[in-house]
């Protein structure tokens, strides 16, 4: 239904523009006017359907005429790449909609396959290629055309236009081949996954210069990611950001590629070492809120402290009590001493006081809210109810 009324849409500008600068501009007694409308027709889906009347807005494969035609009537350079393209687009868009099948509101629509995703990129190849012959290779940095020609701008402005569509093509074809087939859960999915995204960071390594893939890394690497999420609140500088990455992504990335026994306890012990490194960098003041900031715990506090209007004061007070716990919880469990009934009525008295001091501090149904929330993390740390 969306692409049917964007279809409309782009046929009432193409059509409206069009009528509107050749009326204006009578064209010479050379030109090729009658192949152009000259009358505005109301669009309607009978309208939509008749292709010859499609063939007298834009005679399809004629694109070089349109723009011929809008020059000799002194449509601006802008203007005319507005309506070509918009044209183009339309009539991609027909095509697309003949081959398409409609799947019935009760039943799954099919998930894009890998030989969809490939006709799209062949289609945006198309799309390019046209262009360029229309308008030449200048149209490459115009921001018009940018979807098409620097579709990773946004985020890889660095890369050429060139490299921008080869690697959006890499990754695209890469997610859809590894599109799981079938709505069940099989283990061999993570196999072929996991070789897919080595295939992937190969492919990539080729594509990019060494400088070029170190800041695709810092952009889209998993790493990148995680950095991002965990340091959110964090007064930080691009430096900082940058150096950080470098000692976590030499130390961790190698580890968690890691597979097998003992992988674990690698990765456990890089981000002992990375943590260690990274205090040293920022001192222990800056690394104390740092490590907040990757504590599950205190991001659930934050959410909990916003929802209920807590003051950040507030939410560090809490956080500083469940640690405290943690901390008593796991002496508790490791009391090979105390039998298992000893050890939960202590783990459920230290609960307790948990509770009372929090609704000291935040009030019962904000209080309801961390027990909630945060109880998962810290027995999980502390060992949940310890051994016999």
């Amino acid at each position: 239904m969306l692409k049917n009324i964007v279809i409309l849409a782009l046929l009432v500008v193409n059509a409206t523009l069009v009528y509107a600068f050749v009326t204006r501009n009578p064209a010479p007694p050379h030109s090729l006017a009658p192949e152009i409308i000259t009358e505005v027709q109301e669009i309607t889906p009978e309208f939509v359907e008749k292709s010859e009347t499609l063939e007298l807005i834009a005679p399809r494969e004629n694109y070089g005429l349109l723009t011929e035609q809008l020059r000799e009537r002194g449509v601006s350079k802008n203007l005319i790449r507005q309506m070509v393209l918009a044209t183009i687009n339309r009539d991609f868009l027909f095509d697309q909609q003949a081959q398409r099948i409609d799947t019935p509101y009760w039943k799954r629509p099919p998930l894009d396959n890998y030989e969809t995703v490939l006709a799209n990129l062949e289609l945006e190849d198309s799309k390019r290629n046209l262009l360029l012959e229309i308008f030449g290779d200048e149209i490459i940095d115009d921001q018009l055309f940018d979807n098409l020609f620097k579709p990773l701008n946004e985020t890889l402005a660095f890369l050429s236009s060139d490299k921008q569509i080869a690697l959006d093509s890499l990754i695209r074809s890469n997610q859809a081949a590894n599109t799981p087939r079938g709505s069940g859960f099989l283990r061999e999915n993570w196999a072929d996954r996991k070789t897919s995204q080595q295939d992937l960071k190969q492919a990539v390594q080729e594509l990019l210069s060494q400088d070029e893939y170190m800041e695709y890394q810092l952009r889209e690497s998993a790493l990148a990611g995680t950095m991002r999420r965990s340091m959110d609140g964090m007064d930080y500088s691009e430096q900082e950001y940058r150096d950080i990455y470098a000692i976590r992504d030499a130390l961790e990335t190698n580890a968690i590629s890691q597979s097998g026994r003992g992988g674990r306890e690698d990765l456990l012990a890089a981000q002992a070492e990375a943590n260690q490194l990274i205090k040293d960098y920022l001192g222990p003041s800056r690394f104390e809120e740092y490590e907040r900031l990757q504590d599950p715990v205190y991001r659930s506090l934050q959410s909990v402290g916003e929802r209920y209007g807590a003051s950040d004061a507030n939410v560090l007070a809490v956080y500083d009590v469940t640690n405290d716990a943690t901390s008593r919880l796991q002496e508790v469990t490791e009391n090979r001493n105390l039998s298992r009934s000893e050890r939960r009525q202590k783990m459920e008295e230290i609960q307790t006081e948990i509770n009372v001091q929090v609704i000291d501090i935040l009030g019962e149904e904000a209080a309801r809210s961390v027990q909630q929330n945060t109880s998962r993390f810290i027995f999980r740390r502390a060992g949940r109810w310890g051994g016999r």
